[in-house]
């Protein structure tokens, strides 16, 4: 897409009566604000960002969300799309191909917030702020401000700041954070019979939206190895496949907190095996003991074996077995710490002979036993953060 900075500096491609941050120009808030509520995570999203196909690819003007058009009496146009607020995902002045007209000034909507200021008995400029709020009360979620007018002879007017902290009139919703599309700059005619009637046809339109980036997410690999795929990049010591190697990663007065906290992490990794692999690391509270544990959340791994076998949590969790490939029952040994929850499937492929998949495992509350798999049967096993236990044995 064109670069999302146009809008708050060399306002590219926006319509003649469109400004941006150039030498010389005014520093208005947004332009300081809106790429804060980017970082934190708060913006539009465009869908033509990952549609390398379609025609507003590389534009952020006309038919794209968030762009406004003006018209006479006050009269502005929002094109939809959707956001994300605070985490949550809304929708727009119609979404996607829809438009939202509303008008400034009109008294008794749901769109304005703060208060009209009084129409100037001399020619005074005035700054308006489009912005989107989470109210599903507000039509499309389109709210805007109006600034105080002043004489342009006598100063400078100013920006209203409501919608940075009030987004909602009065607090009124858990959300408080907004986005703004645009801040316009209004002549008001001095005198005339109300706000909208005073408002000039054509203000200069600052376009400030922010576009937010959310796919395709990359995930480079935590290694406590080096950069490269050489020697030593993927073996077994240099895997980060558990919290409390990522909370280690500095090691010493260092080391983080990630174990003792209430957080969540995901990241890739490899497994044993040198395979790629997506940890996830959770709390969860067993036996009114609260702890944090790993989980392998993929891909599924496969695994062919012939005799007896350890494995670790990250490595397969598909077992595909042929003992009489060996020269004796097969048996799979469970090693180190498993999640709760954790899930192995195992089928034992042989076609003939009498050796057996042997597997550790309780099938009701009596103590764990061996469960053998026959030739051609399959068995799915569960581990509840003490005990495996059997889920199902083909008969």
């Amino acid at each position: 897409m064109t670069n999302p900075k146009a809008g708050h500096m060399a306002a590219a491609g926006m319509s003649s009566s469109a400004e941006g941050l150039k030498d010389g120009d005014g520093l208005s808030s947004p332009s300081l604000t809106n790429p804060y509520e980017g970082i934190h995570g708060n913006g539009i999203i465009r869908m033509s960002d990952t549609a390398v196909g379609t025609a507003l690819r590389n534009s952020i003007a006309a038919s794209t969300p968030g762009f406004i058009e003006t018209a006479s009496s006050g009269v502005v146009t929002i094109h939809g799309g959707w956001c994300v607020l605070d985490g949550a995902l809304y929708k727009f002045a119609g979404g996607p191909g829809s438009t939202q007209a509303i008008t400034i000034g009109a008294t008794g909507t749901a769109n304005f917030n703060g208060s009209l200021p009084a129409v100037p008995s001399a020619n005074s400029d005035v700054f308006v702020v489009v912005y989107i709020c989470s109210d599903s009360g507000t039509t499309a979620r389109i709210r805007y401000e109006m600034g105080t007018p002043v004489v342009p002879s006598l100063g400078t007017p100013l920006i209203p700041s409501g919608f940075l902290s009030d987004p909602s009139i009065g607090n009124t919703r858990s959300n408080h954070q907004s986005i703004v599309l645009a801040v316009l700059r209004y002549t008001m005619t001095g005198g005339a019979a109300n706000v909208t009637a005073s408002l000039n046809a054509t203000p200069v339109l600052h376009d400030r939206r922010v576009f937010i980036r959310s796919s395709p997410i990359y995930l480079q690999h935590m290694t406590k190895g080096g950069i490269t795929t050489g020697t030593g990049f993927h073996t077994s010591a240099n895997a980060i496949d558990s919290h409390q190697d990522l909370a280690a990663l500095y090691g010493g007065n260092e080391a983080g907190d990630l174990t003792d906290s209430e957080y969540g992490a995901i990241w890739q990794s490899h497994t044993p095996d040198s395979h790629s692999m997506l940890y996830y690391a959770a709390s969860k509270t067993l036996g009114g003991t609260k702890a944090m544990h790993t989980h392998r959340l993929g891909p599924n791994e496969v695994s062919i074996v012939t005799a007896d076998t350890s494995f670790t949590f990250d490595q397969a969790n598909i077992w595909l077995v042929n003992p009489n490939g060996g020269s004796a029952h097969a048996t799979l040994t469970p090693s180190g710490t498993f999640p709760p929850g954790h899930v192995i499937e195992i089928r034992n492929i042989s076609t003939s002979g009498s050796y057996n998949t042997v597997f550790n495992a309780k099938t009701d509350n009596a103590s764990a036993a061996d469960i053998n798999i026959a030739n051609g049967k399959y068995a799915r096993f569960a581990y509840d953060g003490t005990s495996w236990h059997l889920l199902i044995l083909q008969a």
